[in-house]
């Protein structure tokens, strides 16, 4: 496609002083953008080298405001039409009131007066944007107030590239109240910008520099100098220039390590195969220049986690943020958070960093590192603060220290379930940052479709059969929701089942694995076929535990200690074992995953939640017998909370105990052994308290009488 840039610089004036710099830093961002960003480049004031055949900026000529809105309206409603467009400004920028008293933004041309006349009020720019045609559109600033000119001007207005379905970028030198400063080189914005587009900063596997690359590195360049640059963007990250890829994978080479994960999120270590979502990506890197706290949600099946573990936290390394280990609330919310923290210090720093945590909040803790980077936590699976059983006085805490971050170099992602987003409500703090700062996770169709499903085959150098790209396609169309791990899982499978002497995956495979929605199910069922019949009993018990029911079927995967899923033997050692082959032969087969805390406590999981409805037996279990395992994991829940603090007033009582005691033989069986005793101890507790209260009537009555 084609690409046209406009660059402007402006270094006579006859209302303002002279910036004889600007030229210079227009002209070497024209050069940079015609030898490495492939743009067809006017510069202006400029004239043309009829030798090199190409345009160059004339120091000592004016740009009237006659001539750039003229030049402007050619180039934004003509001559870059339906393609890429750059717009580059390098020159005084200013505000004056318009006759209603409101400031408008001007761009200064030569002739200008300073109160606006024969400049170009970023009205008209605005206008001019809304008629034009174009692919894509970026805008750099190098001016005075730029951030003002953007903010007022562009948001106030409406400034339509905002509404549009294109993609835009727009970057100024500085805030609104602020300076755009020059060195003995040029404006420092400027420098940045050219810094921030050198070959070092390419993509090693690319070659590529974006708009969200140099944003980031602008910012950090920027850093202490008075100023602060200011982004706006949306849709993809646009490329701006282009270097001799470093890691370029040879195309005859053939690697046979699987490309795909399963029911596994990609992370970091997997991100090379993580295609398709950089838009999104783009849109939380953007997003983090703006704010500290972005909430990332969608459906359960979405690819949230692996957006921010494979597609987001690699990106944010190679630009220099220091990325904390992703936590997931757990249980114990606050406990996981600390650590997330004081494993970034010393063990003789534990306590007080904890204490820190308590007191001042998070932000507070980082300020103590060494260093100026931006740090990054990630939160996976924030609906867990919901779901797991974590008191409400701690939910409250951990909210609170989430969302009071709206300053400093610490920046939090959360990742939940859209149909969580109830239970935010009732959460002022929070609400306000979802509405302002949420990204929702879009569908994955068309281009990025293809690409999720062809690049992770085609970089281990093999290549899809005629027709199965298609075929995938039409069967994940319409069955968006959830539909990703099962197309991960339906990949992975077909890799395994791949042609290896043609570097194929085939239609024919495919369709013998029962497609997307039929190879989950199939691969389950058979595992479980060969299972004998009290193993079966014994896994589906173990599954069932694995999952947290709901109200109203928001029923969600939570961790158990694989201590606990082997105590459903109960105290028996030899069948304790053949459970923990049981485990071992679900995890060898990618349903279930285990992790372990530093502690050395072995934990088991879901490999995901669309196990739950794409394993039809599994789903089949989850519709019977709901009432009894909302009541065990109440019990459970009271248990943890008696275990913190082992009194007689944390033990069961109330309502909770009377319906245990109402359907305690049918509970029995599925409690660990540590739950029973818990409620045979709140039983008794219960009976001797009425015993009491029974002899103490009696007592009264006698003494009346």
């Amino acid at each position: 496609m084609a690409r046209y840039a406009l660059v402007l610089g402006i270094a006579k004036y006859d209302n303002f002083t002279n910036l004889p710099k600007a030229v210079n830093d227009a002209e070497h961002i024209a050069q940079l953008l015609r030898e490495q960003g492939r743009f067809d480049v006017q510069p202006l004031p400029g004239k043309l080298i009829e030798s090199e055949n190409r345009w160059q900026i004339t120091p000592d000529k004016k740009l009237t405001g006659k001539e750039l809105g003229q030049a402007l309206r050619i180039f934004l409603l003509e001559k870059a039409k339906g393609a890429e467009a750059l717009i580059y400004f390098a020159g005084h920028g200013f505000e004056a009131p318009s006759l209603t008293g409101e400031a408008k933004g001007y761009l200064a041309t030569s002739d200008c007066n300073k109160d606006g006349q024969n400049g170009i009020a970023f009205d008209d720019l605005n206008t001019l944007i809304s008629k034009s045609q174009l692919s894509s559109l970026v805008v750099l600033l190098d001016c005075c107030y730029a951030g003002s000119l953007l903010e007022r001007s562009f948001i106030n207005s409406g400034f339509s590239v905002f509404n549009s379905k294109q993609d835009y970028c727009l970057i100024t030198a500085s805030r609104a109240f602020e300076r755009a400063r020059e060195d003995a080189e040029g404006g420092i914005f400027t420098k940045a910008v050219i810094k921030g587009l050198s070959e070092d900063k390419a993509d090693e596997t690319t070659g590529e520099v974006n708009a969200n690359d140099l944003m980031s590195f602008v910012s950090r360049e920027l850093k202490g100098s008075g100023q602060e640059a200011i982004y706006m963007g949306g849709g993809r990250s646009i490329p701006l220039v282009w270097y001799s890829a470093k890691n370029q994978v040879a195309a005859a080479v053939v690697s046979e390590e699987s490309p795909y994960r399963g029911l596994q999120a990609f992370d970091k270590e997997h991100a090379k195969f993580f295609f398709g979502r950089q838009k999104v990506v783009s849109l939380i890197q953007q997003k983090l220049t703006q704010a500290n706290f972005i909430p990332i949600i969608g459906a359960s099946g979405s690819g949230k986690s692996s957006v921010v573990r494979a597609g987001l936290i690699p990106v944010l390394e190679k630009n220099g943020w220091r990325i904390l280990e992703p936590i997931l609330p757990g249980v114990q919310p606050l406990a996981e958070l600390k650590r997330a923290f004081t494993q970034l210090f010393e063990r003789t720093e534990i306590r007080e960093i904890s204490a820190l945590i308590d007191t001042e909040g998070l932000s507070t803790v980082i300020s103590k590192l060494t260093g100026s980077e931006r740090c990054l936590l990630v939160v996976d699976q924030f609906e867990e603060i919901f779901t797991l059983g974590s008191q409400e006085e701690e939910r409250q805490r951990f909210i609170e220290l989430l969302t009071q971050v709206s300053q400093g170099r610490l920046a939090i992602v959360t990742t939940m379930r859209a149909d969580f987003l109830e239970y935010c409500l009732n959460y002022e703090s929070l609400t306000q940052l979802i509405q302002e700062q949420a990204v929702y996770m879009p569908p994955l169709l068309g281009a990025e479709l293809e690409e999720a499903i062809a690049s992770p085959a085609n970089l281990q150098g093999y290549q899809l059969e005629r027709g199965l790209l298609g075929t995938i396609q039409q069967e994940v169309v319409g069955q968006e929701k959830g539909c990703l791990p099962l197309l991960q899982f339906a990949l992975t499978e077909l890799w395994e089942h791949r042609d290896q002497q043609a570097y194929q995956l085939t239609v024919v495979k495919y369709k013998e694995l029962g497609g997307v929605t039929g190879a989950l199910n199939r691969h389950a069922e058979n595992l479980y076929e060969s299972f004998t019949e009290q193993q079966q009993d014994w896994v589906k018990r173990i599954f069932l535990k694995l999952v947290r029911t709901g109200a109203q079927a928001k029923d969600t995967r939570q961790w158990q200690a694989k201590t606990k899923l082997l105590s459903i033997a109960g105290e028996n050692r030899d069948e304790q074992q053949v459970i923990n082959d049981v485990l071992e032969k679900l995890i060898k087969e990618r349903l279930i995953v285990l992790d372990c805390e530093l502690t050395g406590e072995v934990w088991v999981d879901l490999a995901h939640e669309a196990l739950m409805e794409g394993w039809e037996r599994f789903a089949k279990w989850r519709k019977t017998g709901q009432k009894l395992r909302r009541l065990r994991d109440q019990i459970e829940d009271a248990l943890r909370i008696w275990e913190e603090e082992p009194s007689d007033e944390n033990l069961m009582m109330g309502g909770l105990l009377a319906k245990v005691q109402e359907i305690w033989s049918e509970l029995e069986s599925d409690l660990d052994p540590a739950a029973r005793e818990f409620y045979q101890q709140s039983d008794a507790q219960e009976k001797q308290r009425k015993t009491a209260e029974t002899f103490y009537k009696i007592h009264l009555s006698e003494n009346s009488a």
